[in-house]
């Protein structure tokens, strides 16, 4: 049954093509027209003959073979007509694929023997070999293996083979590259039989080596040959299509890797280039376990071919070769691979000592490769009994011990000029190995740490980043070990520059190292700060030191792995009471408790299933296990927030909130009703007070009733069923308050609602209720709460029933006038509210007319349409009142603009006409709308429409050509510089008025001045350029605020840098008189530099060490030391106050800058006579990042 359904799709799938062929026999172009009146011919050849039954690909194969031999001289093989050979041949190969394998198999001489006179014709064009190419494919596949064996036949499918490979080294590009694809179809469907590779492949692999070496002794005599290289190319190609069928024969791969390599020698990139592809395909092919045997053959050669450390033109594509062969093994014997690491580490690691910068990066690019994907995450797993077994484990064990031993090598003073690509290296081996890392790597990680401490140090960055990966894949706890901070120990280096890293880099790590290391810490600083003067630089700086500790503890609560035992009930009230005391660690603090819960919400939710090795160290049903704990404390910590939340100015708790929010998420239904029915009480408690209350709030507080309704809006999608009642009840009150911050909030309930599936029910199930309060409070809306109204309609339009339609017309006056709001954002609210009233009305129903405020009870109802919806629309046409007139242009515009495909075209055309009509109006604010209408019509609207009104149009659209004010002559011109674009310069020429002609002549010459500018300066014509588009995502808005001025951007020139590449590192050792450098330490690395170093200038003279009659005061006696109480703080803190002092400061518009000049050195940050700098609000969103959970980069955000 499944071989008939084949054969039927096929002859479905030819009748497809044959039939797109006959629908061109009207096409312009000569040779489909030619191709589909042959068809037609032959078609009814056929029919004649087979009295109207339906015509198989047999009786269309006879035909073409027929018109074959009409177009060749049966005696001297010469084509007689080149078109009808052409036209034939294209069929055959159309035809072919479709016709059985048997009769192909049992005519295969002859049809061979016509597509050979076609194929060893010198005379035969591109597109008739091309074609013959294609037919000789299909027939070749055919065959079966003893067809392929047979070669005592004239005839045989080898000759046919020959001729492919002949082609494949063709001059002429197509003809080269059908060949090619030919050659790899017919080889990557080799006959069935016992041998796994093609019988052809050996013939095919003899033709390419034979040709490539005769081409390289070819090019050895004659260098810089183009043609030669050329030929190269092609015959690399050929290797590259034999290779990629997987039929690269194994005796002949020695021998390949020979000529590929030598090739790789030379300094033609097209070359190499072919070379490297010729190396991928057999690499890639190789991907079953059958041709592991093969694969260690072609590696081991590869090796043997290793060139010298030194050698520009080889090295570098060996190692290249080298890091695709190894990559590729592992797909084939992942875990055979990750053995041989090693040993390939060593071949590799002499090539750091390069004196070639293009050599070791290459080697360290080489590594990373190797190390990121011939190592696959299944292997780095603890034994789990089925793939990884206990042996496993300890063989890969050792295998990371080993790697670790010859990657610590690298940090040898004799690799100092690779310095830079060794840390990149030891930053992706931490990344990949994780915790398997730990403690193989922790000797390299301490020497690369103490780099780092020296201050010296070229490479800060790229050691700081290999101890930030360290961070996050061995958690904070083991790296502190190695590398304690020590900053109240005198006695030994301090370590203040980790503190960034560990707030930067700590995820999934033990909340108790926090809680039993780092609140110690902060004791010991508070009580150092209590000794010292507030005002000192010393105090700023502790300060500044527990501020960046407090900040690591949001980081440390991301998916902690202690959280049940270390989240103890007095940790938690440790906190509360600093949230009441300490307002400064407040979102520090709110940012720790909103990550408990959201990164074991997002963890459960199988965020991270991808990450193996996480998921078995940490199981899901952990995370799930952490919320049910957090749950259970989530009414003690909400109500701690949210007396925080009163407390907190306004402007400054947004962040307060989102707290709330992820606790309000996990808290249980029973207890979230309970602190619902609280809130609601203290509400109406404020609405009592102050209603008593005669005297003005302070400033800068807010009033309790306001905030008391932010919780209720945070607590509106979460609460139970029970509680929606009394929930709208809040709203109806609320609704039609005279304080316009009530206001907003309660519209705000109704957006909220939606985002939960109980409350998007809950406001189905009102949504009569709610319709009446929204058209009742319509007039005593504010005017700061029109934006929250707008979203709250939004929502109920998303769940408005086809029954209640009527709502669309009670407040479609007042959606229309909102798009003239100065608010942009309730601007673009309206165009949204508009488009969605729109497609409701296009969705159909019934309006109930009686249902809508000021009409008669016995109104009839009316069917919904989008022509009923443009009608209610334009009776805001007849508005007494200019604004309103503006506003309804302004939303017919944009409805149009959306809904042009599927309005009637009457309507478009009755549309146009009449607003187009408000041109003539004396009022500028109606001209603006309208000309912003025109627009949107010259731009979107059919041609059909806008071309029989094109006259009167820019009769009346010049009238105002002339007038300045509003920019009215800019959007005039940009206008018709659209419909210029649009209908062609001749077509908007005839229909210009004469007197207004000068403008379009001024057009004109300033369009060819553009051009001209632009062809001096190389860039493309501004018709072709894409303009920046407004900031409003909205499309509307787009179009309609689309510049209107050409813009000239002004490209800064880059600079060119013509150092080569393959320059010999200058390496510098950087060392002081008192201790000269010692190579044989391990520290030696950190004093070369790639830079010159340069003497310290010495320490100019101060103002204040002149007398006042202006001799020179030295001063004696006068240790600074002795009296400094902090001189027990070592070089780290130092540099740690440096970096805080040469930081960014905040500037115009909160943005940040850095000190230039002599400000970068001066204290003012920390003066006596200035505050402590204010502190940048982290953004609290969470998300997940990498391969564990983090939040983002900090951003503004808007207040709540």
């Amino acid at each position: 049954m499944s071989g008939i359904a084949e054969t039927e799709l096929d002859i479905i799938d030819f009748e497809f093509k044959l039939q797109k062929i006959r629908t061109q026999i009207t096409s312009k172009l000569d040779n489909q027209k030619h191709l589909a009146l042959i068809l037609s011919a032959v078609e009814e050849n056929i029919s004649d003959q087979s009295n109207g039954s339906s015509i198989s690909p047999i009786a269309y194969l006879v035909s073409f073979l027929s018109l074959l031999d009409q177009s060749i001289d049966t005696k001297t093989d010469d084509i007689l007509d080149q078109s009808l050979a052409t036209s034939s041949s294209y069929f055959l190969d159309l035809t072919l694929p479709f016709v059985p394998k048997t009769l192909l198999k049992s005519k295969f001489p002859e049809i061979l023997s016509k597509l050979a006179s076609i194929i060893t014709n010198s005379n035969a064009e591109a597109p008739l070999i091309k074609s013959a190419i294609g037919s000789l494919e299909t027939l070749l596949i055919a065959q079966d293996i003893n067809s392929w064996n047979n070669t005592s036949l004239n005839i045989n499918p080898r000759r046919g083979f020959g001729g492919l490979l002949e082609f494949s080294l063709d001059p002429r590009p197509k003809v080269r590259k059908r060949a090619q694809e030919a050659i790899h179809k017919i080889l990557a469907n080799p006959p069935p039989g016992p041998a796994i590779e093609h019988v052809a492949s050996g013939s095919g692999a003899e033709f390419a080596i034979k040709t490539i070496v005769q081409l390289l002794n070819t090019k050895t005599n004659q260098k810089n040959n183009k043609e030669i290289s050329a030929q190269l190319i092609h015959s690399l190609q050929l290797v590259s299509s034999i290779t990629s069928a997987n039929t690269w024969p194994t005796s002949k791969i020695e021998h390949l890797c020979d000529l590929l390599l030598e090739i790789s020698k030379t300094n033609d990139q097209y070359l190499v280039s072919a070379a490297f592809n010729g190396f991928e395909g057999l690499f890639n092919s190789m991907t079953d376990e059958i041709d592991n045997d093969k694969f260690v053959k072609v590696l081991n050669i590869i090796f043997d071919l290793k060139p010298s450390i030194n050698d520009s033109h080889l090295a570098a594509a060996w190692i290249a070769v080298v890091a695709k062969g190894v990559t590729s093994y592992s797909k084939v014997e992942p875990l055979e691979c990750i053995k041989k690491i090693p040993e390939i580490f060593k071949i590799l690691t002499p090539f750091f000592a390069s004196e070639i910068s293009d050599i070791y990066v290459s080697v360290s690019q080489c590594f990373i490769s190797i190390l990121m994907e011939g190592i696959p995450d299944d292997y780095l797993l603890l034994p789990n009994g089925a793939d990884i077994t206990g042996e496993i484990y300890e063989e890969v064990d050792e295998i990371i011990t080993t790697t670790s031993e010859i990657l610590t090598e690298l940090l040898n003073v004799k690799f100092g000029s690779a310095a830079k690509e060794i840390l990149e290296v030891f930053t992706v081996a931490f990344t990949k190995l994780r915790s398997r890392a730990n403690p193989d790597f922790l000797k390299p990680l301490e020497i690369i740490g103490e780099w780092r401490t020296n201050e010296d140090f070229e490479f800060k960055l790229e050691a700081e980043a290999v101890i930030a990966s360290a961070i996050t894949e061995l958690g904070p706890e083991t790296v502190l070990s190695v590398l304690p901070l020590n900053l109240l120990d005198p006695k030994k280096t301090g370590r203040a520059w980790l503190l960034p890293l560990l707030r930067d880099n700590v995820r999934f790590a033990r909340l108790g190292f926090f809680t039993e290391q780092f609140i110690p810490l902060i004791d010991s600083f508070n009580s150092k700060l209590q000794s010292l003067d507030k005002n000192s630089v010393h105090y700023k700086i502790f300060e500044t030191i527990v501020d960046q500790i407090w900040s690591l503890l949001p980081h440390f609560s991301d998916l902690p792995s202690d959280l049940q035992k270390s989240f103890t009930d007095k940790f938690a009230q440790d906190l509360s009471s600093l949230l009441y005391s300490n307002v400064e660690l407040r979102v520090n603090i709110c940012h720790a408790l909103r990550l408990l819960v959201e990164s074991n919400v997002t963890y459960a939710s199988g965020a991270l299933n991808d990450d193996k090795l996480l998921t078995q160290t940490f199981p899901i049903s952990e995370s799930q296990s952490n919320i049910e704990y957090l749950s259970s404390k989530s009414s003690n910590i909400l109500a701690v927030l949210f007396n925080v939340f009163s407390q907190t100015v306004p402007e400054s708790r947004n962040f307060v909130l989102e707290t709330i929010d992820a606790y309000l998420s996990i808290t249980k239904p029973e207890d979230l009703q309970n602190t619902f029915n609280k809130v609601s009480v203290l509400l109406k408690n404020a609405f009592d007070e102050e209603d008593k209350q005669t005297k003005p709030l302070a400033k800068g507080t807010s009033k309790l009733s306001v905030t008391m309704m932010d919780l209720v809006v945070a607590m509106a999608k979460y609460v139970p069923e029970s509680s929606y009642i009394a929930l709208f009840t809040i709203f109806n009150q609320t609704v039609k308050s005279s304080d316009p911050l009530l206001q907003k909030r309660s519209y705000r309930i109704i957006s909220k609602l939606i985002e939960s599936e109980s409350g998007k029910l809950a406001l189905v199930k009102f949504v009569n209720d709610i319709e009446k309060v929204i058209i009742e409070s319509s007039e005593s809306t504010h005017s700061t709460a029109k934006t929250s109204r707008l979203q709250a309609i939004n929502t109920i339009l998303e769940i408005l029933p086809s029954d209640h339609l009527h709502f669309i017309p009670s407040i479609l006056s007042e959606i229309i006038l909102a798009t003239k709001d100065v608010n942009e954002k309730t601007r673009e609210l309206s165009y949204s509210t508009l488009i969605s009233m729109g497609k409701l009305m296009h969705n159909g129903g019934v309006i109930h007319n009686s249902q809508i405020p000021g009409f008669d009870s016995e109104t009839p109802d009316s069917q919904a349409s989008l022509t009923e919806y443009f009608t209610m629309i334009s009776a805001g046409l007849a508005g007494g009142a200019q604004h309103m007139v503006s506003a309804t242009i302004t939303a017919i515009s944009c409805l149009v603009f959306e809904f042009k495909d599927i309005v009637e075209t009457d309507l478009l055309v009755e549309i146009s006409s009449t607003v187009e009509l408000f041109l003539t109006s004396n009022s500028r604010e109606i001209v603006r709308s309208t000309i912003g209408f025109v627009k949107i019509a010259a731009i979107s609207l059919p041609e059909d429409i806008v071309r029989p009104t094109l006259r009167t149009l820019l009769e009346n659209l010049l009238r105002w050509s002339h007038e300045h004010t509003g920019h009215f002559k800019s959007k005039v011109k940009h206008i018709i510089e659209r419909l210029i674009r649009r209908f062609g310069f001749e077509t908007i020429e005839e229909n210009f008025p004469e007197e207004d002609k000068k403008l379009l002549t001024n057009i004109r010459k300033s369009k060819a001045r553009a051009k001209r500018k632009a062809a001096e300066e190389g860039e493309e014509d501004e018709d072709s350029k894409t303009q920046s588009r407004s900031k409003s995502s909205n499309a509307y808005e787009e179009v309609l605020y689309d510049s209107e001025d050409e813009d000239s951007n002004d490209e800064d020139e880059s600079q060119q840098n013509n150092s080569k590449s393959n320059k010999k590192s200058n390496q510098f050792i950087v060392e002081s008189k008192d201790s000269p450098l010692d190579l044989l330490d391990r520290q030696a690395m950190s004093h070369i530099s790639s830079s010159r170093p340069t003497n310290k200038k010495g320490r100019k003279l101060n103002v204040s060490e002149f007398e006042k009659d202006g001799k020179l005061h030295f001063a004696e006696g006068n240790n600074k030391d002795d009296e400094d109480p902090l001189k027990s703080i070592t070089s780290g803190i130092n540099a740690y106050v440096d970096a805080v002092r040469s930081g960014p400061v905040k500037g115009q518009k909160n943005k940040f800058k850095f000190k230039r000049g002599a400000k970068a050195n001066n204290d003012d940050g920390f003066d006596e006579d200035n505050d402590e700098p204010v502190k940048q609000r982290e953004r609290t969103k969470f998300v997940p990042r990498g391969n564990k959970i983090g939040k983002p980069k900090p951003k503004a955000r808007k207040k709540f």
